[in-house]
């Protein structure tokens, strides 16, 4: 009688070989990345030496380096790199003194700890679009509530109200926009650092009477300066690529030109398609190095003598070494330049001396030194809520309400604003576009969970050929700006098209795709961190009881790392369910998602905010769901898994 037992080991003969597993876990992996992504690159490359429209039927002309020459002596290049440059350094600059301030304040035992610390994490989470809409809002220069506190209190003169949105104030606005977002990343980083220090080397530096001030310097900054350099590398990356506040709260980037929104407008505005693609890969070499960088530090806070990814220089390249001696006087020199920019002199000195106020306070009584933090933490929850408050607020204004002076606290609340989003014709195109936008990031994240998943098993487990570089890759699509993946893909979408008479712009199917791609390189990366986790010791032990490689993953190592599967659905559902460039760019007239639908009425004359306000709360509702469910996993997403074992 035969066994039927489905525990029961395979036989060797029947099993498939390492290889044949490495190779079937991986190919589909690596095969979807070139088509989607190394493929429409060299295609742009090449394009990137001719003279050529996409919109026009002239065939390319090739010119040499015409266009690299062109683009980069055009002024107007160099100012966007100028304004991107200017943003990375003040908005990455605050979000490290913000997220690093806001932990300090929350290392401590009290009360609603937890509740406290997720209620910080919720910007994080969500949409950039809601974020943007969010603080035009409150930005208003007529009608925001900033403008009218700052003249309630006399820093502002209201017959002279602020316009944020001009060239004088525009970038500080997309600053402190993301700086609110982002922040909290930062501060969920230096948590993790904070609770790491072992507790004896504080109780060792108490017996030798050492100051706060002395543990803080000798004891804590050691500890926690990788992380935060980490974090510093982490938001750089991403705030170089950014496009989308720039493009919402500034019309569309009349104020605030980005690198990624002048690749945008040479690509499917001018229809300059050679030009574009030249600068596009101008961007990507710069986001190549940056990677470089994220990689060679990836390493050092993880004690690893070897990099999972292949950088393409050693990290003992002697002008790399000396690049790391001067790095931190260099960043130094650039913010407090950055400081002086932006608000002269005074600004400069009015930092200086709250620093002082703050290095001050180590050396004050340990119970007034709490009470400040409970103040601190209160003010902070405030600022953070605030806008949130005011949004859900306004969702349920009247019209006349909305754009009250001064604003209405009082108010008699309606709940007309909602019941348009599902009754009228235009609110129920709306939930169609969420329930577009709720199918293909179901479907994407479904997919890129399962085939990153095993893509990361193999990275894990198996010894592979050039396994640093395909690595590399990987993070490398990671970290692409959205608009330089743009142009390629939605050249390769219309020629398929030309060619095959298959449609993908404007199109689920044609989205889904490119979802699911980014989606595949974030979850490769981070289950790999999850899967290193696991001790290999259990599948050896698996295996030596003659189960098959497939069955012993089954049975130690799947269990095991089911909690970061969940967590890696989660970040790649909330990226695919918040993107907006891809839906915005591939879409026709009408938007197929949600995000860009959201935008729509902005620029049109009078905005109802009281409308978009009720649309941008019935969208951010599944990101705080998952927010508040997954918030004990937040950190090892958020970091890639990098930091092992916290």
């Amino acid at each position: 009688m035969p066994n039927t037992d489905s525990s029961t080991p395979a036989s060797p003969k029947k099993a498939l070989t390492d290889r044949a597993v490495a190779n079937l876990f991986l190919l589909p992996t690596i095969l979807l990345l070139v088509a989607m992504n190394i493929f429409p690159l060299f295609w742009s490359l090449g394009l990137s030496f001719t003279k050529f429209k996409a919109n026009a039927n002239k065939p390319a002309e090739w010119i040499g380096n015409a266009n690299y020459t062109e683009m980069m002596s055009r002024e107007q290049v160099w100012q966007s790199f100028t304004t991107t440059a200017a943003f990375v350094l003040l908005a990455v600059g605050l979000q490290l003194a913000v997220g690093f301030g806001l932990a300090i304040l929350l290392n401590r035992s009290f009360k609603l700890k937890g509740i406290v610390t997720t209620l910080f994490l919720l910007p994080m989470m969500l949409s950039s679009v809601v974020v943007g809409l969010f603080w035009r809002f409150l930005l208003d220069t007529n009608f925001g509530m900033i403008n009218w506190l700052l003249g309630s209190v006399g820093l502002m003169d209201p017959k002279k109200p602020i316009n944020w949105t001009d060239k004088d104030h525009a970038l500080w606005s997309v600053v402190i926009a993301d700086t609110w977002q982002w922040a909290p990343f930062v501060m969920l980083i230096a948590l993790a650092g904070l609770a790491s220090v072992p507790k004896t080397l504080y109780e060792a530096a108490s017996v030798d009477r050492a100051s706060e001030w002395f543990r803080f310097r000798f004891i804590t900054m050691p500890f926690i300066t990788p992380l935060l350099l980490i974090a510093l590398l982490f938001r750089t990356l991403d705030s170089f690529k950014m496009f989308d506040l720039a493009w919402i709260m500034t019309e569309r980037g009349a104020t605030v030109e980005t690198v990624s929104i002048q690749v945008f407008r040479e690509a499917l505005r001018n229809w300059n398609t050679g030009k574009a693609c030249a600068l596009a890969y101008i961007v990507l070499l710069v986001i190549i190095g940056l990677t470089n960088l994220y990689l060679m530090m990836m390493a050092r806070v993880r004690g690893e003598a070897k990099l999972d990814a292949a950088p393409l220089f050693a990290p003992d390249t002697p002008w790399l070494v000396g690049l790391q001696k001067v790095a931190p006087a260099s960043l130094g020199i650039l913010l407090v330049w950055g400081a002086f920019k932006a608000g002269g002199a005074l600004f400069v000195m009015g930092l200086a001396v709250l620093g002082g106020l703050i290095a001050g306070t180590f050396y004050l009584p340990k119970k007034v030194r709490s009470i400040l933090a409970t103040i601190g933490i209160a003010i902070a929850l405030f600022a953070y809520l605030f806008p949130l408050g005011w949004m859900i607020a306004t969702s349920l204004k009247q019209y006349t309400d909305v754009n009250a002076m001064p604003p209405k606290f009082a108010f008699t609340p309606t709940g007309a604003n909602y019941a348009a989003i599902f009754t009228t014709a235009d609110g129920k195109k709306f939930m169609g576009q969420m329930g577009n936008s709720l199918l293909v990031s179901v479907i994407s994240t479904v997919i890129a969970v399962f085939m990153g998943t095993l893509a990361a098993y193999t990275f894990s487990r198996f010894k592979i050929k050039a396994k640093g570089d395909a690595l590399f890759f990987i993070l490398s699509t990671r970290m692409l700006p959205p608009v330089v993946v743009l142009v390629p893909v939605y050249l390769m979408y219309q020629l398929i098209e030309q060619k095959t008479g298959i449609k993908l712009l404007n199109t689920l199917f044609g989205l889904g795709l490119l979802y699911t791609t980014v989606g595949v390189a974030f979850a490769t990366w981070l289950m790999k961190g999850f899967t290193d986790d696991v001790p290999p010791e259990y599948e050896e032990a698996a295996l030596l009881d003659r189960y098959s490689r497939l069955r012993a993953m089954q049975k130690t190592v799947l269990p095991l790392v089911i909690p970061g599967m969940a967590t890696t659905a989660v970040f790649v559902f909330l990226n695919a369910w918040n993107e907006y460039a891809f839906g915005y760019f591939l879409s026709g007239l009408e938007p197929l998602t949600a995000p860009p639908s959201i935008t729509a009425v902005i620029g049109g004359g009078s905005i109802p905010w009281n409308e978009v306000a009720a649309r941008a709360m019935v969208f951010l509702l599944p990101a705080a769901i998952f927010t508040f469910l997954m918030r004990n996993h937040l950190l090892r997403g958020m970091t890639f898994g990098a930091i092992k074992g916290r």
